[in-house]
């Protein structure tokens, strides 16, 4: 890949397909390191070509930023498996994905998370609120009409994932109730008809900019 460029107080948010050839696929492949090859292995199918076109994808576009080539990129994981570059304190960055697509969020400065959702029906959506949201979440949601609830609930569920990833939490560990810290914004956007998704960083004086990958 060419030479990328992040500037200071922004945010790039790369939006890519998974759903790629097997060229693609093979090529995306080669990059990666023989540890992510063996977790995706233990993956189904599917998983685990998704798993392996969003590493690959990873690589590629830190080896833009960086300068350096993709397999020879290394990395080190937070408690909750959030990724970082193994000297590579320059960058920022978090990735996530839902059915086939992926995004992948970079910023020079500061803390990054973004998560995405297709929107679709949510299954024991009240339950799950209950247990994640906070009280104030669960009665805005509980007052939303029925017919807008699906989207009302994936909304606060992006923003909630991505301001905990920023913090390189998840919503998954720790408490239940876990709260982001206050010092964090976010940014609700629509990366492709479907899906809704959210990018959070550290302090509110920085830009959102949107990158179409192509396949």
């Amino acid at each position: 890949m060419t030479s990328l460029e992040l500037m200071t107080e922004e945010v790039q948010v790369w939006v890519a397909s998974l759903d790629v050839t097997d060229e693609r696929y093979a090529t995306l492949a080669r990059v990666l390191p023989s540890e992510e090859k063996e977790r995706a292995a233990s993956l189904t199918p599917i998983a685990a070509r998704r798993f392996v076109v969003a590493r690959g994808i990873l690589r590629t576009l830190l080896s833009g930023f960086t300068g350096t080539a993709a397999a020879k990129l290394r990395f080190r994981y937070g408690n909750s498996g959030k990724p970082f570059l193994v000297d590579g304190d320059h960058i920022h960055f978090n990735i996530t994905h839902s059915a086939d697509l992926g995004l992948f969020a970079f910023a020079p400065d500061r803390s990054v998370g973004v998560d995405v959702e297709n929107e679709r029906p949510v299954r024991r959506l009240l339950d799950v609120a209950q247990r994640f949201m906070s009280d104030d979440e669960l009665r805005s949601l509980v007052n939303t009409a029925p017919d807008e609830r699906d989207a009302a609930f994936l909304r606060s569920w992006v923003v909630r994932e991505a301001r905990l990833k920023a913090e390189g939490k998840g919503v998954w560990s720790g408490s239940d109730h876990a709260n982001p810290g206050p010092n964090l914004t976010h940014k609700l956007f629509t990366p492709r008809p479907g899906y809704i998704a959210a990018v959070a960083a550290e302090n509110s004086d920085w830009r959102l900019y949107t990158c179409a990958m192509k396949d």
